[in-house]
This record gives structure tokens, sequence and C-alpha cells, in this order.
């Protein structure tokens, strides 16, 4: 079922990326879009497909993943209303740079490459802008990358983590599903860190698959993977 051509002007107008289009642009783009609609758990693309168009998210929520050099997901972001997914493929590459899931029921726009490229060579400002905002789109990911591997918390208690991977895996190379020793209040010691603010980290590395937490032990299941959170 297609959403309203009202809602879909609004949908539009609440975006950044498309601030410097016109009034009559948007209407006309509002009237080209495809109303797509994913249930919870559908991946809609993945790393590396090609693209061809993005998306705008109405209801719902997805989830943003890139995996790493093992095949580990991790997940970079989980957004809802409002957001777009997918541009950097129209503009920076034709390839998917992270894979896409439904987290929820999930609606959303659907704007081909196309539809969008059509407006903006009509549009020189439009495309200027355009190109901006994609360009801080980047600088944007690049800085979170950085500030997740530097936080003064979660860096330390990583970094500490991984010192003791590594420690590991000078004797055993490649070893994966390694058991450190200690509990999370030795290691929260260890990392200089409140033992909070520790189980907090070790449940979200456990939730998105990195360790595994039995009975008090810390088990890695993917070394890469938690190297890829440092950077």
């Amino acid at each position: 079922m297609s959403l309203p051509h009202n809602t879909v002007v609004a949908l539009l107008d609440e975006v950044d990326l498309f601030e410097a289009l016109t009034d009559d642009d948007i209407d006309g783009l509002a009237h080209k879009v495809d109303t797509v609609s994913w249930e919870a758990g559908t991946t809609i693309f993945e790393e590396g497909d090609r693209g061809d168009a993005c998306y705008v998210i109405h209801s719902g929520q997805v989830k943003v993943m890139r995996r790493l050099v093992d095949g580990q997901p991790l997940a970079l972001a989980q957004v809802g209303h409002g957001a777009v997914v997918g541009v950097l493929a129209l503009f920076a590459s034709d390839r998917r740079s992270a894979t896409l899931q439904a987290v929820d029921p999930t609606t959303a726009i659907a704007i081909s490459r196309e539809d969008l490229m059509a407006i903006l060579q009509g549009n020189a400002d439009a495309a200027i802008s355009m190109a901006v905002h994609v360009a801080q789109l980047l600088q944007r990911a690049e800085d979170r990358q950085f500030a997740s591997a530097t936080s003064t918390v979660n860096g330390r208690i990583l970094a500490t983590l991984l010192a003791q991977v590594e420690a590991r895996q000078a004797g055993h190379p490649g070893e994966e599903n390694l058991e450190l020793v200690g509990s999370t209040t030795d290691l929260a010691r260890l990392a200089g860190t409140q033992k909070d603010d520790t189980a907090r980290l070790l449940h979200w590395l456990e939730n998105e698959g990195v360790i595994s937490l039995k009975r008090g032990r810390i088990i890695v299941r993917s070394p890469a993977a938690l190297r890829g959170h440092l950077g």
C-alpha cells in the first residue's frame, strides 16, 4: 500500500539531504518514489551489492551493519523515521558500503538514482548542497570510528580486552573462542573503569556476537571483530 502523496512530501521535507530542493522539486520527486515495506529481520541489501536507490524511513527501525574480514557482523547504527539510508551508493560508489536489515516491520520510500539525478541536473544549487552533505556523511562516519576507539571509558575497556587476547594469541596464533583470565570486576580494575560501565560494554559486545559471558568467564568468540571495534 502506497503512502499518501502529502505524507511523502512531508517526509521529504524533513530530510536535510533535500533541503536545497524547491517545493516543486519535492512535489515532483514525491510523485516518482515507490513505497516499500519489510518484515522484521529482512535483509534489505548486503554490503557489496550494487545500489541504484536510497530509502527514507517512514516507520519502523533499520540496522546498518558491516562485516569484518572473518565474516562477523558489526552493527554501526540503528535508525528510524526520517533517516536516509543507502545514499552513498548513489554518489560515492555504485556498491553498498554496508548491510541494511529491518529491525521492526518497516515502511520507507525508495528514491531511484535516475529520478534523483534528473532533479539535480536542473538544479545546480541542490547538486552542490547534496554533494556537501554526502561529504559530511563520510566525515561523520570517520569521526564516529575515531571516537569509539579513543573514548575514555569504552576505549580503555576494549584496549584492555584486546591486550589480553593478543597475549593469548601469542602462544596460539589465529585461535578463536579465547577464554580470558579474570571476571568483569577484574577487567574493570585493569582498565581503570567502573564495574557497571564494564558490564554494560561486555553485554553489548555479547549481543553483537563478539564475546560470550558464561558464569563469570569472558570468552572472546571473534578477536577480529573485537579489533574492528577499536578502529
